[in-house]
């Protein structure tokens, strides 16, 4: 078992910096669900007050609290079951298996101002078979590698919110958004992939493409394993919401969350050429281009009937298309030379459907439950096992305690179900499979 910090806030010289570890996540490179009282609502944010989450959530909702000031402290422990198979081959699990995601907010309202800052983990993926499976043999000699096969991808924003109530129904918000992004990416890519992909009118994969000396030495080699570690960058995003009051038990929420200006991931690598373990290192200079959270639509409705029963509903919409078309790698060796390579991904974009209940049993404590469905947008043909974001359907349980007037707490636990996939090219035929849980817990303390 390998355990990871996923995010965790420093302060240096009066500035929070977001470091971002890495993160599974469950609606495609999103999480299902952010903060724990959405957690136990099937992720459903848009259109009531969900804590200081309202931040990454719709920032608009960050108007509906109380006067005041409130700090938000938690986390989420999520424990991934990821797996990947060949035809007569045993699977293999992946050895990262358990996943922490803390978060840290604050916000202030006064007066018709709500305003502050909060650090959260956006989502990412990623597995890692280790060094012994089926994953790090060399196809052609049969012979082992010893060469490592896993990756991470993670993303995580330091936010700064604000909202503004305009009068008792209407209340619109804004974010301004410090975007971090990290991904490191350990995988052997086979001779006859890696030809696929450099011989004009075949190209089933992807396109690649390398000076005259580096063609002929991977032409030459049974595989070339890629070691890219923690390539990274900083960039900007944002966000535009609103909430409406249509009448004293129906609120409209929606938000816009602009696609992502990042940089390109830059970072060491080296490329790793030969015949099972006995193999040529080329180190260079690597970067992953033009990488790119996408633009994100929400759409909820909150209906209160009396002070005891809140239905919740959220639609959101992930623009993964424009982001994930493919994945470019562009390779510098320290000695000259290049190495291109374009891996496809061709993405559908995702709808989310999030549905929730929250029943106040006494004035004291809450009890919720959820579900939330999307399709999974990984074309079967471009399934990468290093990056099985492949769950689909997810049922929550969550509870909300108020300890006193100033501080509360809030717990949620969320499955989700198993999902298999197999990759259809005959170039790469596995298959793989995903089913998570996680569980929530959150502070929250008025000043």
């Amino acid at each position: 078992m390998k355990a990871r910090l996923v995010s965790s806030i420093v302060c240096a010289g009066g500035l929070a910096a977001l470091a971002t570890g890495s993160a599974h996540a469950t609606n495609g490179m999103a999480l299902s669900d952010y903060g724990s009282i959405a957690a136990g609502l099937g992720g459903a944010s848009q259109a009531y007050d969900n804590g200081n989450y309202g931040a990454i959530n719709n920032a608009a909702t960050l108007a509906l609290m109380e006067p005041g000031s409130r700090l938000d402290v938690g986390a989420t422990f999520m424990h991934i079951d990821a797996a990947t198979w060949t035809s007569g081959v045993p699977e293999v699990d992946s050895e990262a298996d358990w996943f922490v995601m803390p978060n840290l907010s604050y916000i202030v309202k006064s007066g018709q101002f709500s305003y502050g800052i909060g650090a959260f983990s956006q989502g990412g993926m990623g597995a890692d078979y280790g060094k012994d499976s089926f994953l790090s043999i060399d196809p052609n000699s049969g012979l082992p590698t010893g060469l490592r096969d896993d990756s991470q991808v993670m993303v995580g924003r330091l936010i700064f919110p604000v909202a503004f109530q305009v009068n008792e129904r209407l209340n619109l918000g804004a974010s301004l958004d410090l975007v971090y992004a990290r991904m490191t990416m350990l995988q052997a890519m086979p001779q006859q992939a890696l030809m696929d992909m450099m011989t004009p009118g075949q190209q089933t994969l992807g396109v690649a493409s390398a000076d005259p000396n580096t063609s002929m030495g991977l032409g030459s080699a049974n595989y070339a394993h890629f070691d890219l570690s923690k390539l990274d960058n900083w960039g900007f995003g944002g966000q535009l919401g609103l909430t409406f009051k249509v009448t004293d038990a129906v609120t409209l929420g929606a938000s816009y969350q602009f696609e992502t200006q990042m940089g390109d991931l830059e970072g060491n690598g080296s490329i790793d050429a030969g015949v099972g373990g006995f193999y040529q290192t080329m180190k260079g200079k690597a970067r992953i281009l033009d990488f790119q959270w996408p633009a994100t639509f929400k759409f909820g409705v909150a209906f209160q009937p009396n002070e005891s029963l809140r239905l919740v509903a959220d639609v959101k919409h992930y623009d993964w298309s424009s982001v994930m078309d493919s994945l470019r790698i562009e390779f510098k060796p320290n000695g000259g030379g290049y190495v291109d390579v374009e891996m496809y991904q061709k993405w559908d974009d995702q709808t989310v459907l999030s549905l929730g209940a929250e029943y106040r049993i006494n004035p004291a404590l809450r009890v919720r439950a959820g579900f939330n469905y999307a399709a999974d947008p990984v074309p079967e043909q471009y399934l990468q096992h290093l990056g099985e974001a492949i769950t689909e359907t997810h049922l929550s349980l969550g509870v909300g305690y108020d300890i006193d007037a100033r501080s509360q707490v809030n717990a949620a636990y969320v499955h989700a179900f198993e999902k298999s996939e197999t990759n259809t090219s005959p170039l790469v035929g596995l298959s793989s499979s995903l089913a998570q849980d996680s569980l929530s817990l959150s502070y929250s303390y008025r000043f």
